[in-house]
């Protein structure tokens, strides 16, 4: 609910958008669609004062009626005259463009607002509002989206099920309590903080001294340490995937008994789409759904491919894969080196060879180009920059679809298992999505 009536903290341009037709009401959303409007999709600005109005929803002529105005994409300006109430279950915050660019805080705001629920609930009994959240988020209001906070009430729904009582503190990954544990684990393990515990939000037990984990010389001792100290119930790492599902998902990732279990999952090749004549990317899929996403970062300027992996449809990635790891795999177990950075002219024609191999296997690896003679021809008649792309990303490919062998899902599985920070140097966490 977008509380957006007489209320001072939305200033000017403010972002709101029309809700789902499922949860407006008939009267709401049979005068929005007369206007041109689209539920689920159609996106406003808060004005005040208009000059002028463009369009007008007259729901309520009672003395107690509100009026609120709005600024569409096409600069029109509505008018909404209804109840408090009505006007405001049928919008829903929405973030600017340009916050969405700011990766780094929106992830924060998304972690806070999960981490701010939990804690409530669990040290106060008390469930907050969307407006007690938005009231917390301070001078990022405008960065506010209400499914953040729906995601996050799933998240908290589902986490009942781990935590009967409180008695903890919170923190984000790598705050006051966790920054010497993060700082012990990169020592042992040689893993960046994610690539260890992706946790993004921490639940520790007052009581508890964290130093009693990572408190030793060994990986696999701080390891047993964190999983005996979660299953106890005194320290709990979360990792947070938005939740667009009507419930959420949990799981206990326990590298040291997942890695000696099955995995359920059909590995078997299914189709690889590489991205021509840009080479920007590709994606490996198997039968399962699970797939692996090859591409570079910064998609203007970058040489270096990143992995990252997935499950098709289901509305979130599994994570990335650990760069140095897979390269060192890669060269440790086929002797064979994955390109990144500038190539030079025979580093062009070593990777167009693996193409042909490539093609001569699989026959289709593009929706775009047919044939290797296709492909070759794309690649001569590219700039260089491409030409280097192409170069890179194909040894990813090579790597992935003819150096395994017959290994294809043995290979899979570690992508799988690395992109859920799945490996025997991983710390135990929780995930909710």
């Amino acid at each position: 609910m977008a509380s957006i009536v007489e209320n001072k903290k939305y200033g000017e341009g403010h972002e709101v958008v029309l809700k789902e037709a499922s949860k407006l009401s008939a009267t709401i959303k049979k005068e929005m669609t007369k206007n041109g409007y689209t539920s689920g999709k159609s996106q406003f600005k808060l004005t005040f004062n208009p000059k002028k109005v463009d369009k007008s929803v007259i729901i309520s002529s009672d003395k107690n009626a509100k009026t609120v105005y709005l600024k569409d994409n096409k600069n029109k300006i509505l008018q909404i005259v209804a109840s408090k109430s009505m006007i405001e279950s049928s919008f829903n915050h929405a973030t600017s463009g340009k916050t969405k660019s700011n990766t780094n805080l929106l992830t924060e705001i998304k972690e806070n607002i999960s981490m701010w629920l939990f804690q409530s609930y669990f040290e106060n009994n008390k469930i907050l509002t969307e407006e007690d959240i938005t009231a917390k988020l301070g001078k990022n209001i405008d960065s506010f989206d209400t499914t953040y906070y729906q995601s996050a009430l799933k998240q908290l729904e589902e986490l009942k099920k781990y935590i009967k009582k409180g008695g903890y503190t919170y923190e984000r990954q790598g705050d006051n309590l966790t920054k010497d544990l993060y700082k012990a684990a990169r020592k042992l393990t040689g893993k960046l903080n994610d690539n260890w515990n992706p946790a993004d939000v921490w639940m520790i037990k007052k009581d508890f001294d964290l130093s009693s984990i990572y408190d030793t010389n060994t990986a696999d001792d701080l390891n047993t340490r964190l999983a005996e100290a979660f299953y106890n119930r005194d320290v709990i790492p979360i990792s947070l995937k938005n939740v667009t599902t009507p419930k959420a998902k949990s799981s206990v990732v326990d590298a040291n008994k997942l890695l000696k279990s099955k995995l359920d999952l059909n590995l078997e090749f299914d189709q690889i789409d590489l991205s021509a004549p840009s080479f920007g990317n590709f994606i490996l899929k198997t039968k399962s759904g699970f797939a692996v996403r090859a591409g570079f970062k910064a998609s203007s300027t970058t040489l270096n491919v990143s992995l990252e992996g997935r499950m098709l449809g289901a509305g979130y990635q599994l994570g990335a894969i650990d760069a140095k790891a897979y390269k060192d795999r890669i060269k440790e177990r086929y002797r064979y080196t994955l390109r990144n950075g500038k190539s030079t002219p025979s580093d062009i024609k070593i990777a167009l060879q693996e193409a042909k191999e490539i093609f001569n296997k699989y026959k289709r690896i593009s929706n775009t180009i047919d044939t290797y003679e296709e492909l070759e021809d794309a690649v001569l008649n590219s700039e260089q920059f491409i030409q280097n792309r192409f170069s890179n990303i194909i040894s990813y490919v090579y790597a992935s679809l003819l150096l395994p062998h017959n290994e294809f899902e043995e290979h899979m599985k570690y992508c799988y298992y690395n992109a859920k920070k799945i490996t025997k140097e991983s710390g135990i966490y929780l995930i909710l999505q």
